[in-house]
């Protein structure tokens, strides 16, 4: 049986893949699911408010090591995407996946909303019935019902649930992992009501492989802080074990590799200089926040909160104690905050950076994926170094704290300085180094 396409038929354009979708948020998470639903079939409105983005963007250019420039130009070529900063295009998509960030507050530490609460702003001024909006942003419990919905629902003609559809499905990708896409990656979903949820699978099922309903967006929510909270707080217990097991003379990095040989009950995770990106250290906290005015104890995160900001301080006092001279230098390898990503945001190595200029040390760094970072916002860029024979021989101590593929680590082997590695890299990759220094 055809099926007949109706201007405002919202179930048929997405079964058909006429449906246009906006995605409000061009960063890590909507520019990959922006180009994976062009994949799928669909066309794309891209909505950001940053102008520099948009530029590049519309020139087919990106800012993002997952994303090549090629992709981005053939959609354009094919007219597949478009790149705005007008919201009020929003009228025009069928579905509103909104992606944008959701930061502490820097001073408080408390979650800041404020960039969904704009978005939903402009909802309100130029949504319209028949349409389906997906908030991946990720947030506290109630923040899609509360934030979202309830404020949507203010228009008079837009009905949850019977002419306009909401439900919250937590972003999931991993920047740099290239086991898998976008698309492989299950979907959990959750919607204000039974049909905000049925239109919400409706969509994704067209677009990954697995999708997985829960019963509200408040499961969603939780499940999202949940999977990070988890991985947060492995964190710093293997991170505590590590300190351990230095002081006790045992290689930290064998022992992971001996427990793993156990098939069952055991996942690995690996020390490092602490914890960064824009979820893992921040999503514990909005948990923390929400329980916390309940007046409920978060004990466990707590403790892990203390031993991950932790580590960043001792690798600066580890860093000091190295240092033969006053006016020794000291460099950073790698300022992202994983491998093979070029964004530093929530970094340790800021944290390291920061602390040993404060000190009076001078401290450059090198990363091939991030030429310039930016401290503060009213201060100037600081530029990546060369690294290469010459430039190494002007540095006390190395600190290795991102592990990218691109670094030539053979040019650390007969440098005179001694390295803090804490990725273990040196030794995976058999380079043996003339001063090597555990944490």
């Amino acid at each position: 049986m055809t099926l007949l396409l109706k201007k405002n038929d919202l179930e048929v354009r997405i079964k058909i893949k006429k449906a246009r979708i906006g995605v409000i948020g061009l960063g890590y998470v909507g520019l990959p699911l922006a180009l994976t639903y062009i994949d799928k079939g669909f066309k794309v409105l891209g909505l950001d408010s940053n102008v520099n983005k948009l530029n590049l963007l519309s020139n087919g250019k990106s800012y993002i090591k997952d994303v090549p420039d090629q992709v981005i130009k053939e959609a354009l070529l094919k007219e597949k995407i478009q790149f705005s900063s007008d919201m009020a295009l929003i009228s025009e998509c069928d579905v509103i996946v909104v992606c944008v960030p959701t930061p502490l507050k820097e001073q408080t530490k408390e979650p800041d909303l404020s960039y969904i609460r704009e978005v939903v702003k402009q909802l309100i001024q130029f949504s319209r019935t028949n349409q389906l909006l997906i908030l991946e942003s990720t947030t506290n419990p109630g923040t899609t019902r509360k934030e979202v919905a309830e404020k949507i629902a203010s228009r008079s003609e837009l009905k949850i649930g019977e002419n306009y559809f909401v439900t919250y499905s937590p972003e999931r990708i991993d920047p740099g992992n290239q086991n898998y896409k976008v698309y492989e990656i299950p979907k959990v979903i959750g919607g204000m009501t039974k049909e905000c949820l049925r239109y919400g699978e409706l969509f994704y099922s067209s677009v990954v492989k697995k999708v997985h309903c829960v019963s509200s967006p408040e499961i969603a929510e939780t499940a999202k802080l949940l999977e990070n909270t988890y991985r947060y707080i492995n964190l710093a217990f293997i991170n505590e074990m590590a300190l351990h097991c230095r002081e006790l003379n045992i290689d930290i990095w064998e022992v992971i590799d001996a427990s793993s040989t156990k098939p069952f009950g055991f996942q690995k995770f690996y020390p490092g200089p602490g914890v960064g990106g824009h979820c893992i250290p921040v999503d514990p906290i909005y948990f923390k926040w929400v329980a916390n005015n309940l007046n409920l104890k978060t004990e466990l995160i707590d403790l892990a909160i203390e031993i991950n900001t932790r580590i960043p301080e001792l690798i600066v006092q580890k860093t000091k104690e190295l240092i033969r001279e006053p006016s020794g230098k000291v460099l950073i390898v790698g300022m992202a905050y994983k491998k093979n990503v070029n964004d530093y945001r929530e970094s340790p190595a800021l944290d390291i950076l920061e602390k040993l200029s404060s000190a009076g040390i001078h401290t450059d760094y090198y990363d091939p994926l991030i030429g310039n970072i930016q401290l503060t916002k009213e201060g100037e860029a600081i530029q990546s170094v060369l690294l290469n024979k010459d430039s190494l021989t002007m540095y006390d101590v190395i600190i290795i704290h991102t592990d990218h593929d691109e670094i030539n680590y053979k040019l650390l082997e007969n440098t005179k300085a001694t390295i803090i590695d804490t990725r273990n890299v040196l030794r995976r990759k058999n380079i043996k180094p003339l001063n090597l220094v555990n944490l």
